[in-house]
């Protein structure tokens, strides 16, 4: 049984790199996430550090509701 948990929208920073299948967000702690979008245009020209608002959809899929950009932190 799946946690209820894991349906709420939650804050996750790390970097953006490129993967084969899109955008991915690694974490400080190593752990990778596939980023899906709502809008595939969103993920156009991300790079370097973010903040991601989204849900945990899959073991290592966050759906993403919002981006912001942390590179001047």
């Amino acid at each position: 049984m799946m946690s209820l948990r894991s349906h709420a929208s939650r804050f996750h920073d790390g970097t953006i790199e490129l993967g084969a299948r899109g955008p991915i967000l690694r974490d400080e702690q190593g752990i990778c996430w596939r980023l899906g979008f709502v809008d595939e245009s969103a993920a156009d020209g991300l790079s370097g550090r973010v903040r991601v608002r989204g849900r945990i959809v899959d073991v290592d899929r966050i759906e993403v509701e919002y981006v912001e950009a942390q590179d001047g932190v």
